[in-house]
C-alpha cells in the first residue's frame, strides 16, 4: 500500500472516531434500555474505584482493571457518572486508531479492507450494546467488545503476511495488546496467546516474539509499580474463586452448542474448511495454521461470553479476503464474503448502537440513582416489581420477572426510613448494591456481583434476605453457605419485601 493510500486510511479511520465523538456530544449522559442489573454491576465497581477502593483488594470481581479504569478515571475527573460511561468508550477507541491503523495498512492489502478492519476494532471499542440482534442499548459486558478489538491487532499480525514491517511498532503492539488483554479480561489472553506466539514463529519472527514479551511484561511491571504485588495475588485468587465456583459455569450455550448448534455451525464449518482449503492451495504460506491455531480459542471465548457472539468471524472473514489480494486465489472472495455475511447482523447492531442511542426518545428515560441524573434507564423496566411463585411451593422462593432495580431501591429506601442508614448491608442474591440507592456504606472485600461464597460478609452489619429475587438459587446457595459457616442470624426487621437480621459470626 502506497505512502498516499495510507494517510487515506488514517484519514478515514480519524474520520469515524470524529464520528462517534459527535454522536456521544450530541446527546448528554447515558440513557440505556436494558440488562440493568449489568449495569449495576459495573456502575458499583466504577463506584468504588473513585471513592479510592482498590480491585480485587477491597471488593471481588474476575473482571480486569483496565475493563473498568477509563470509566473511572473520567469520572473522578469530574464527568456525570454516565458521561464517564460513555466517554469511556470513546477514549479506548481513541487508544486503539493508530495502532488499528498500522495494522490495517501493513496487512489488510487493500484501503478498503484497511478501513474495514480498523472501522471494526473502532466500532468494537465504541459500540453500546454487547453484541446480539436486540437494538435496545446498554454498556452490559462493554468488556467483551473491547477485548475482541484489543485482540483483533495481534491476531492479525499473525496471520497476514506483512508489506511493510515497522519491528518496534509491532513489537508494542503485540506486547501492548497482551498485556492489555491481561488487565481487561484474562480469558482472552488464554485463549489466544498460543496462537500469536505459534504464530509468530511459523513466520520465522522469533526475535519480534522476544521483544514483544518483553514490551508486554514491561507494561505490567509498570502496573505493578502503580499496584503492588498485592494486586496481582487478589487477581489470580479472584480469578481462581470464579474459575472453581458452580454458580455461573457457562453464561450462554454450552461449547457443543457454540460450535455446531444450528445457529453457528455454519461459522465452524465454513472456518475448518477454509483452513483445510488453504492448506492444501498454499504449502508455503503458514496463514493457514494459524488460522487453524486461533479458531479453539476463538470457539472457546464465544462460548464463555454472554450471547456467545462469534464476533471472530469479523477477523476471519477479513484475513480471508486480504489473502485472496495477496494470492489471487479466485475461491477466497466467495469464502471471505460468505463469512462476513454471517456475522453481518451482529456488527451491524453494534455498528449502528451510537446513532440509536442519539434517537432514542428522551421521555422515556428516568435517572436510576439517586445522586446521578445523568445516567438514565428505560422507567417502565424500574417501575413495581413482578414476580412468580413456583407451583406448590410455600417458602420464599419467588423469581423476579421484571423490576428488578426498582425493588432493590424499594428495599434500600425502607430499611434508611427504618433507622438503618449507615450501615454496611449483605443481601443473599444476585448482587449488593444497597449502598448506590440510600446512605449505605460498601461491604469492603464484597463482591458487587456473586459468583458464590459469602464475600464481605466478616464486614457486615445487617443481612438482608430479600423476599424475591432475579437468582432465587442464589439466595438459596447463601443460606447454605451461612448454615454452613455456623452464622447466626438476629431478626430485626421485617416486611412484604425482605427479611433482615444483624449476623452473628462464629
Amino acid at each position: 500500500m502506497q505512502s498516499a493510500q495510507r494517510g487515506r486510511v488514517f484519514a478515514i479511520l480519524l474520520g469515524v472516531l470524529a464520528v462517534l465523538a459527535v454522536l456521544a456530544g450530541l446527546r448528554g449522559g447515558f440513557d440505556f434500555a436494558k440488562h440493568e442489573t449489568d449495569m449495576l454491576h459495573l456502575v458499583d465497581i466504577v463506584l468504588r474505584l473513585e471513592a479510592g477502593e482498590r480491585i480485587h483488594q477491597d471488593f471481588m470481581t474476575p473482571l480486569g482493571l483496565w475493563s473498568v479504569a477509563p470509566f473511572a478515571a473520567l469520572k473522578s475527573a469530574g464527568l456525570g457518572l454516565g458521561a464517564a460511561l460513555k466517554w469511556g468508550q470513546i477514549a479506548v477507541a481513541a487508544a486503539l486508531l493508530v495502532p488499528a491503523w498500522y495494522v490495517a495498512v501493513s496487512r489488510m492489502k487493500t484501503p478498503a479492507l484497511a478501513v474495514a478492519f480498523g472501522a471494526s476494532v473502532l466500532l468494537l471499542a465504541a459500540g453500546l450494546v454487547y453484541g446480539g440482534v436486540d437494538a435496545k442499548l446498554s454498556l452490559s459486558m462493554h468488556y467483551n467488545r473491547w477485548a475482541w478489538a484489543i485482540v483483533f491487532l495481534p491476531l492479525a499480525l499473525v496471520a497476514l503476511p506483512a508489506q511493510k514491517q515497522v519491528f518496534w511498532a509491532e513489537a508494542l503492539i503485540i506486547g501492548g495488546a497482551m498485556a492489555a488483554l491481561t488487565l481487561v479480561k484474562a480469558t482472552y489472553f488464554v485463549a489466544f496467546a498460543p496462537a500469536v506466539i505459534v504464530g509468530l514463529l511459523l513466520r520465522k519472527q522469533a526475535r519480534l516474539l522476544a521483544v514483544s514479551v518483553l514490551a508486554g511484561v514491561a507494561i505490567l511491571a509498570a502496573q505493578t509499580l502503580v499496584s503492588g504485588m498485592a494486586f496481582w495475588q487478589a487477581y489470580v485468587a479472584d480469578l481462581l474463586a470464579v474459575a472453581a465456583s458452580d454458580v455461573r459455569p457457562q453464561p450462554g450455550k454450552s461449547w457443543a452448542q457454540v460450535m455446531l448448534s444450528p445457529a453457528y455451525a455454519a461459522g465452524t464449518i465454513l472456518a475448518v474448511g477454509s483452513v483445510l482449503w488453504l492448506r492444501s492451495k498454499l504449502k508455503g504460506e503458514p496463514a493457514g495454521l494459524v488460522l487453524a491455531l486461533i479458531l479453539p480459542g476463538a470457539i472457546y471465548v464465544s462460548y464463555q461470553n454472554y450471547g456467545n457472539d462469534p464476533f471472530w468471524l469479523i477477523l476471519w472473514g477479513l484475513v480471508l479476503l486480504a489473502l485472496a489480494v495477496e494470492t489471487g486465489l479466485r475461491a477466497l472472495p466467495l469464502w471471505g464474503g460468505i463469512t462476513l455475511a454471517l456475522i453481518a447482523p451482529v456488527v451491524i447492531n453494534v455498528g449502528f448502537s451510537p446513532v440509536r442511542h442519539l434517537m432514542q426518545p428522551s421521555a422515556a428515560f428516568s435517572p436510576v440513582l439517586p445522586d446521578h441524573a445523568d445516567l438514565r434507564g428505560v422507567t417502565a423496566r424500574f417501575g413495581t416489581p413482578s414476580g412468580t411463585w413456583p407451583l406448590g411451593e410455600t417458602d420464599a422462593s419467588c423469581k423476579l420477572s421484571s423490576g428488578a432495580v426498582g425493588y432493590m431501591r424499594r428495599m434500600a429506601e425502607t430499611l434508611a426510613a427504618q433507622g438503618f442508614a449507615g450501615e454496611r448491608v449483605y443481601a443473599a442474591g444476585l448482587f449488593n448494591s444497597f449502598w448506590l440507592f440510600a446512605d449505605f456504606e460498601p461491604l469492603k472485600g464484597g463482591a458487587p456481583w456473586y459468583y458464590g461464597g459469602l464475600p464481605g460478609i466478616e464486614d457486615a452489619t445487617l443481612f438482608v434476605l430479600p423476599e424475591c429475587s432475579l437468582k432465587p438459587e442464589f439466595k438459596e446457595l447463601v443460606m447454605r453457605e451461612i448454615t454452613a459457616r455456623g452464622i447466626a442470624l438476629e431478626p430485626v426487621f421485617q416486611d412484604e419485601t425482605m427479611a433482615v437480621f444483624r449476623p452473628q459470626l462464629p
